[in-house]
């Protein structure tokens, strides 16, 4: 393995279901051990409640404030607060301001990026084939969950 270093306009920009996301560590250039990934998100954005089977998730809020719930635990945090959210465990987040949010997630050990990868190289059209993109989902160790009260 060796050193990565990725420029701040570096790595594999895709959009996953309406989410501007960057690949910045790939987890075939670092032995399958970490990945990382940048999301821009849009005010009321965000992942539905769902389960990593495979890998867990350590997110740091680059700009702005987000509303999470991990394990039960619902809490907002801001710029500069560090998440983690462990394999097993429902969580999700959804980002609160009114100007595009940034977070940075870490993922470990890698694989998972492969499933923005594949989602990302759809058309946005083929991304609202529900049932398409759950087969994807499993295939990457992705349970998604009904949001509560749905």
């Amino acid at each position: 393995m060796n050193p990565i270093q990725i420029p701040s306009d570096g790595g594999k920009k895709v959009n996953v279901l309406g989410i501007p996301m960057v690949l910045r560590i790939h987890g075939r250039d670092t032995g399958g051990v970490v990945s990382a990934v940048e999301s821009h998100d849009v005010p009321g954005g965000g992942p539905p409640p769902h389960i990593h089977h495979r890998e867990d998730e350590t997110f740091q809020i680059l700009e702005g404030e987000y509303e999470w719930t991990v394990g039960g635990q619902t809490f907002i945090s801001q710029k500069g607060a560090t998440i983690f959210a462990p394999r097993g465990i429902p969580h999700s987040y959804r980002y609160l301001g009114q100007t595009p949010g940034r977070l940075m997630c870490v993922m470990t050990p890698a694989g998972f990026e492969g499933f923005f990868e594949e989602i990302g190289a759809m058309t946005p059209q083929q991304q609202q084939d529900i049932p398409r993109v759950m087969g994807i989902a499993k295939k990457f160790g992705l349970e998604i969950l009904r949001p509560p009260g749905a």
